[in-house]
């Protein structure tokens, strides 16, 4: 099973990027990196849906970079592989300040949330980072502690937008709090910040929460577009038993499950329909359907080219494959990262009378 997220997310892996809104004034960073030299420094952001990325070239350790709007106002700071820096967009002058020894704790101030991030990483992230790689057998007692962390700064700083993103990174990656703890949270936020995109996509993630499939429930409906663009709806689908197929093209396990998922589509054709949800961006969709032909996969194919938003939020899907089998009325009957469960369940369901 893989997760789907440009972040990876908490302890040791790097820190969700902050959503935020799009600047009008440009944010100017100046760097100071020990042991960065002359190479080169990339910030990677969304704009109109494409991924796009500008590249500097550090002098001597130092850099400077002036920000372009994106789509959703972050900018992540690459300076070595697979180690993202997320740094708000705020108008104003921001510093970068550490050692390329220890390039996960990277010192960003200069603005209001900048300093709040920072702060809070200081106070908490870092330390629990320090243990985890002492006791690495202990990360979901530190993520535990990284959560009730979150909590207490997200009380203490109603006014910040980094205490809303800090909220919907531990309502989506940490999870172990009930929903309500999370819309207490929520509700003690500023008014500004709660209708701000930070408090927006923090609400949506608690409602996601509460409406995602659930054994016994009703799905929640969808209409999303098929290879051809046409919208498909799920109810075009009742009377049968529906198996949801949340796969990606960039995602070795759900293609190695392919000939097994093929299989049961044959076996049960007659009973069930398979229905793939394609977890692509704008930019590929083209591999997305590259893929379809070259695995000959002959069931409905949608996809929001959304990546991880949309409906594929609204279901809370965190790891890939993972299939829900639904029964003829849409109620959900199996949610899994395993086909085998699937399996099993069809099993049983077609040996009654």
């Amino acid at each position: 099973m893989l997760t789907r997220t440009i972040l990876l997310a908490l302890l040791g892996l790097g820190l969700t990027a902050p959503v935020l809104a799009q600047t009008v004034q440009p944010c100017r960073i100046t760097g100071n990196v020990k042991g960065l030299g002359n190479k080169s420094v990339v910030f990677l952001y969304d704009h109109n849906n494409h991924q796009l990325h500008d590249t500097v070239r550090a002098v001597n350790d130092r850099f400077t970079y002036t920000t372009r709007p994106s789509d959703d106002g972050v900018i992540n700071m690459k300076l070595v592989p697979s180690r993202y820096t997320p740094i708000w967009n705020e108008p104003g002058r921001v510093t970068v300040a550490g050692d390329m020894k220890n390039v996960g704790q990277l010192v960003v101030t200069g603005t209001p949330e900048n300093d709040w991030n920072t702060q809070y990483n200081q106070r908490s992230r870092w330390k629990l980072e320090q243990r985890m790689e002492a006791h690495p057998d202990s990360m979901r007692t530190l993520q535990s502690l990284d959560g009730k962390a979150a909590r207490a700064f997200i009380q203490a700083h109603p006014q910040a937008r980094t205490s809303a993103n800090l909220l919907y990174e531990q309502a989506r990656f940490v999870n172990d709090q009930p929903v309500e703890t999370y819309e207490q949270l929520l509700r003690g936020l500023s008014p500004k910040v709660r209708a701000s995109m930070q408090g927006q996509a923090a609400a949506s993630r608690l409602t996601a929460l509460r409406n995602q499939p659930q054994v016994g429930r009703p799905a929640p409906k969808f209409t999303i577009p098929d290879t051809a663009g046409v919208a498909v709806s799920l109810d075009t689908f009742k009377g049968k038993y529906v198996l949801l197929d949340f796969w990606g093209h960039w995602c070795g396990p759900c293609i190695q499950s392919m000939p097994h998922l093929k299989e049961i589509q044959a076996r049960y054709a007659s009973q069930m329909a398979v229905v793939g949800i394609g977890v692509e961006s704008i930019d590929e969709k083209n591999l997305w359907l590259q893929a379809i032909r070259k695995h000959q996969l002959r069931w409905t194919q949608l996809s929001e080219l959304k990546a991880d938003k949309g409906m594929i939020e609204q279901y809370n899907i965190e790891g890939f494959p993972t299939y829900i089998l639904l029964d003829k009325q849409g109620v959900v009957l199996v949610k899994s990262n395993h086909l085998a469960v699937v399996e099993e369940k069809l099993k049983a369901l077609t040996a009654m009378p």
